[in-house]
């Protein structure tokens, strides 16, 4: 019988990650953002200021703004299911997690109270 692995966010709707980006590793709880079309976005503090961009991507934001955020490779863990490579965006003031990194599991809304993840 195989064991089902399954992680719960209590913190509805956010999703623990840990997040590599150079050198340095962040553990967030990003929001799930399901108008953000990218794999994860983290406040632009939160990424080495001696750790260059790997380019520069043209957004356009919700509200219509166009902006040119610094983007970076890096490698998402989410709980103990998986470990893969992301482009991180230096954008905003609180981390998100888009399809890039949610389409690769089945993620339940339970009534509002919490968040499954399952592989």
């Amino acid at each position: 019988m195989a064991l089902s692995r399954r992680l719960t966010s209590a913190r509805f709707p956010y999703l623990p990650l840990q997040v590599d980006v150079g050198r340095r590793t962040h553990a967030v709880e990003a929001l799930l953002d399901t108008g953000f079309d990218g794999d994860v976005a983290l406040p632009p503090e939160l990424i080495a200021a001696d750790h260059p961009p790997d380019r520069y991507l043209p957004c356009q934001l919700a509200d219509g703004s166009d902006v040119l955020p610094p983007i970076y490779r890096g490698v998402v863990r989410v709980g103990d299911m998986a470990t893969f490579p992301i482009v991180v965006v230096a954008l905003g003031d609180e981390p998100l997690v888009g399809p890039g990194v949610a389409d690769r599991f089945t993620i339940i809304l339970d009534h509002g109270q919490q968040l499954i993840v399952e592989p």
